[in-house]
């Protein structure tokens, strides 16, 4: 009799329906595979599992005493129950095939061992039941190792920020939530949805996800040099045509682009184009640096988004929101937002990077350490903006640098940095030329010596400060010239900004600052009164500074300084962001590629391969 096909869909559903109550997928019958019919016992499996799980140390099952608490309390496999769940396993295992999307090798889910051990049990490649309980449970571990890893890696990153950049992350991390792995491995009976709905989401990531999916499919693709030759916008030259493909390769010229030996309007515009997203000034003209770029190869562009994929996926506990300030030191950028618009972006000098010992000697256990001078990567506050601000010049600086200038010419030095003296001991400044440097040891220096405020100033004119444990902060400077330079590592660690007074000017309009108190905030700096009320705070301003002149003591005004700092707290602080990005959202929507100044991609990466599951432990 022909059963009607409505009452077949309705049977089909009712069996879908009873196989996935309570979100649970029904389990797979045992595999027709001969050595399940020749070995295989349930019960002889499950004691055989347990007591492998229960004997793997740390270093073999990441979070190994929770994943040995969910087995002793469900009593039962998730991918080998029945002997092997199949469609569950592949389901996974095709998961963990996309793995290097994000930049992750398959290797840290142990994908070909599993795949392996599959196989030689599909051939029948065992001589027992301990050897087929065997192989069951190393998949079982396999990819319940792979899950974990999985599932803590899109939601925490796969390794530890604070190691992988040598100690110069100083963000708070997010804590693992408690109930992590035991919903992790819970909801890995029901497929791979749980672990797909951890996948970051933010525009960044997927953009550079999207980067990264380019490469991979180039990078068993011819990639030849194309070598160095002179060429201007417009000429007709011998070659230029590499270029043009070599664009059309990495999707950065129209797809209906036809190669040509003329640079011409097309591809000219296309080169420059490429050339901003590396930071390589726009030219009419072709450059060695624009052809080590072209050159990059496919493998260069996977590592370094592999980095940078791994760095979107650490979690801390302060998050961006509409108002906030954004260094990032590959780009040597500040960007500041108000109401999530892009209110200011300029230029910043962060801290030099020079290491005497060639950096892959340095390595211990493939990590770079940091530079003592590099900026430290963090989140913080401006709680002040400091108006012509002294410089408590710092004592490793004094014992490094000044140190010796002092000993050989103390008041030349003095006199032309416009220097003073404070006796550590007694907490008062010093006369100068009371000071007889040659007898002071430089491994204890009693000293601290500050330089005034003015426009001769290491800090320049505005000093905004930070909460941070390694005294940094953002600041001005009286030596620009470094913002002329396209790699801008100049600084002891501090962050120097190309335009502090629009800065400035952002933070205290967030705190509610008008025209008339910002006018009072540039005639502190110096600048003449523009208003009436201007010249009444001028005059205001110098009465208040005669009358603490004529307050101080004999002994004090012999060391009065007539421009002093002046601190303006803030009510609504601006959130900082010092990151380290090699390639991110550029401000034309293009993923932008920087240099690794600080040598930090490499520690991600190496970091990333020493997650491999070590060899299987015989049982």
């Amino acid at each position: 009799m022909k059963i009607p096909v409505r009452i077949l869909l309705t049977f089909t559903l009712l069996l879908m329906i009873v196989g996935c109550k309570n979100g649970k997928r029904s389990l797979e019958d045992v595999p027709d595979w001969s050595v399940f019919q020749n070995f295989y016992n349930e019960a002889d499996y499950q004691k055989y599992l347990n007591e492998n799980i229960n004997s793997l140390s740390d270093n073999e099952l990441i979070f190994s005493f929770q994943v040995k608490e969910f087995y002793k309390k469900e009593k039962a496999p998730i991918w080998t129950a029945n002997g092997l769940q199949k469609h569950l396993t592949q389901d996974f295992l095709e998961l963990y095939s996309h793995a290097e999307e994000h930049g992750l090798p398959l290797e840290i889910f142990g994908y070909q061992v599993v795949k392996d051990d599959i196989q030689r049990l599909q051939k029948g490649n065992v001589k027992d039941a301990k050897e087929l309980y065997q192989v069951l449970s190393e998949i079982e571990v396999q990819l319940t190792r792979a899950n974990v890893r999985y599932a803590k890696t899109m939601l925490y990153g796969a390794t530890d920020p604070v190691e992988v950049n040598g100690g110069k992350w100083l963000y708070e991390n997010d804590s693992i939530r408690p109930d992590f792995v035991a919903r992790s491995l819970e909801e890995a009976r029901k497929g791979t949805t749980h672990l797909k709905s951890l996948h970051p989401t933010d525009s960044t990531y997927l953009a550079l996800q999207s980067e990264m999916r380019k490469y991979l499919a180039l990078r068993n693709q011819p990639w030849d040099t194309i070598p160095f030759f002179e060429a201007d916008s417009g000429r007709c030259v011998k070659h230029v045509h590499l270029i043009g493909q070599r664009l059309k390769q990495l999707g950065e010229i129209a797809a209906d682009y036809q190669p040509s030996d003329t640079l011409g309007r097309v591809l000219m515009p296309a080169v420059n184009r490429f050339r901003e997203n590396r930071a390589i000034p726009r030219s009419r003209h072709l450059d060695e640096e624009t052809f080590r770029a072209l050159n990059k190869t496919p493998e260069e562009y996977i590592d370094q988004l592999a980095a940078n994929l791994e760095r979107c996926r650490w979690k801390t506990k302060h998050t961006k929101g509409s108002d906030f300030i954004a260094v990032n030191i590959p780009d040597f950028m500040l960007e500041a937002r108000s109401a999530d618009t892009i209110a200011l972006r300029c230029k910043i000098v962060c801290g030099k990077y020079s290491r005497k010992a060639d950096d892959e000697s340095a390595r211990k256990n493939g990590i770079l350490p940091a530079m003592k001078t590099e900026s430290p990567l963090l989140y913080s506050e401006v709680y002040s903006v400091v108006l012509n601000p002294e410089w408590k010049i710092p004592y490793s600086i004094i014992k490094d640098e000044y140190y010796y200038k002092m000993v050989r010419n103390s008041m030349g030095t003095v006199n032309k940095e416009k220097l003073y003296i404070v006796d550590n001991r007694t907490r008062k400044q010093v006369k100068p030329e009371t000071v007889d440097w040659k007898k002071v040891s430089q491994k204890n220096i009693p000293y601290q010596l500050i330089q005034s405020s003015g426009t001769h100033n290491a800090l320049g004119l505005y000093k905004f400060n930070i909460s941070t444990s390694e005294s940094v902060y953002l600041h001005s400077t009286n030596s620009r010239w470094a913002f002329g330079q396209r790699r801008r590592a100049y600084s002891h660690g501090c962050i120097r900004v190309e335009q502090p007074r629009e800065l400035a000017e952002l933070i205290l309009m967030m705190n509610d600052y008008d025209s008339t108190r910002l006018e009072e905030v540039w005639i502190t700096l110096g600048e003449e009164p523009t208003t009436e009320e201007g010249e009444e705070y001028s005059e205001q301003k110098l009465e208040k500074e005669e009358k603490y002149r004529e307050s101080l003591s004999p002994e004090d005004s012999i060391f009065y300084r007539e421009l002093r700092p002046t601190n303006l707290g803030l009510r609504k602080r601006m959130p900082v962001f010092i990151e380290y990005y090699t390639a991110f959202i550029g401000p034309n929507g293009d993923v932008h590629y920087r240099n690794d100044v600080y040598h930090k991609d490499r520690n991600v990466l190496n970091a990333i391969e020493k997650l491999a599951p070590k060899p299987k432990k015989s049982c």
